[in-house]
């Protein structure tokens, strides 16, 4: 039995990958400590795991509302300076000794924690796996403002207090978005990450990690058997979007198809909508994977879970992202084959009925992503993942 120090930061898309990993762990006999954001223990410890829990003055759902560009910037860099602040003094308050760490790709402290603790590193990247030649994230393409935002006082206090206190050096700030382990488990088929050719052997691309959820939802399926179904969820930080879910009231209220719409946590569907049609399921939350097993589109933000939970079950996509890295995502689906990208600026009921109409009439959308999600089934999983994991 070893022990594991896992570390993860940012939102659900980042924690969510990794708990089919960390439960087929504890089966194979790991002791896990999972330090990540204290809005997450309940899910997290549903594992089985050590939670030890940090806080910070902002989330990822900050960055839903933020337009300008270097505003985004700034706030991002704002939550992940403040992350690894309190990551680190989290990981050297343990006292216990691990055997290994893994930790996600956004921890860019990752490969200097496993030097000063002198200790195996993997690790876990939710996105595309990215170098010199792949830039998944806007941000990442705008290094000169983060070396010039870089120099911000509280920054630098930061910088100096993990240097002084803990031994932890900052690698250059180019490495924000291409953190790097031992080996890399990457949750993605090599057919569908980007210039597989450029990684070595030191990137294992495990597929999506398709657990049961144990959901506890009172939804029913019956009504939606041998029908045309779209599924639509914009994820769990851009969902505040009243105009877009009427403009898909409009786009599909006289069509024969059942629509089933999650809009998250932020609104109440009771006072949000003057009407929902009457072949629309609208819910605050929905059960995805049981609902892609359904669909015939999925109209999504293009979040990489997400994307690849509907192609894992050969579902095209109509993708319309709204920010960090899910244009890149959006782009790729295209290329292959297996969906439609609509700017988030033009979207309208007319576009949403037309791209529909498109998907049901043109094959080749259903035949390119059941090639996608084959490879994504044929990946192995979070249990190819351990035993990579156990080869270390």
């Amino acid at each position: 039995m070893s022990k594991v120090l896992f570390i993860n930061m940012l939102g659900y898309g980042h924690i969510n990958p990794t708990l089919g990993l960390v439960e087929e762990l504890i089966k194979r006999g790991e002791k896990i400590t999972y330090l990540a954001e204290e809005e997450f223990r309940e899910k997290i410890e549903k594992t089985g795991v050590k939670f030890k829990g940090y806080k910070i003055a902002l989330s990822t759902d900050s960055l839903a509302d933020i337009r300008n560009s270097e505003e985004r910037i700034r706030t991002l860099l704002d939550l992940r300076m403040q992350s690894f602040k309190e990551i680190v003094k989290g990981v050297f308050e343990e006292k216990e000794e691990f055997d290994y760490v893994i930790y996600d790709s956004a921890f860019m402290l990752g490969e200097e924690i496993g030097k000063v603790l002198n200790i195996p590193t993997v690790c876990s990247i939710t996105t595309f796996a990215t170098n010199n030649n792949i830039k998944i994230n806007k941000i990442a393409s705008y290094s000169d403002k983060l070396e010039t935002l870089m120099n911000n006082p509280n920054y630098m206090s930061i910088v100096k207090e993990l240097k002084d206190g803990y031994s932890i050096r900052f690698p250059d700030i180019s490495n924000m978005f291409k953190a790097k382990g031992m080996i890399n488990i990457v949750y993605t088929s090599r057919y569908f990450q980007p210039n597989a050719e450029e990684f070595d052997e030191s990137y294992k691309f495990i597929g999506p990690s398709i657990i049961d959820r144990k959901e506890n939802i009172n939804f029913s399926f019956k009504k939606f058997e041998n029908k045309k179904v779209i599924y639509i969820a914009l994820g769990t930080i851009f969902n505040n979007c009243i105009e877009f879910y009427e403009n898909c009231f409009k786009a599909f209220e006289d069509m024969d198809v059942q629509v089933i719409m999650s809009i998250g946590n932020k609104l109440d569907i009771n006072n949000a909508f003057k009407y929902i049609p009457q072949n629309f399921t609208v819910r605050n939350y929905i059960p995805q994977l049981e609902v892609l097993k359904y669909a015939d589109v999925f109209i999504t933000h293009g979040g990489m879970n997400s994307t690849n939970e509907g192609l894992y079950y050969n579902v095209p996509l109509i993708l319309i992202p709204q920010s960090v890295d899910q244009p890149f995502v959006a782009s790729r689906v295209e290329k292959l084959g297996s969906g439609i990208i609509i700017e988030k600026d033009k979207v309208t009921s007319e576009l949403l009925k037309e791209s529909v109409i498109n998907m049901f009439e043109n094959k080749n959308f259903r035949l390119n992503s059941e090639k996608n999600g084959q490879s994504l089934r044929d990946a192995g999983g979070y249990k190819k993942g351990v035993d990579e994991i156990f080869k270390l």
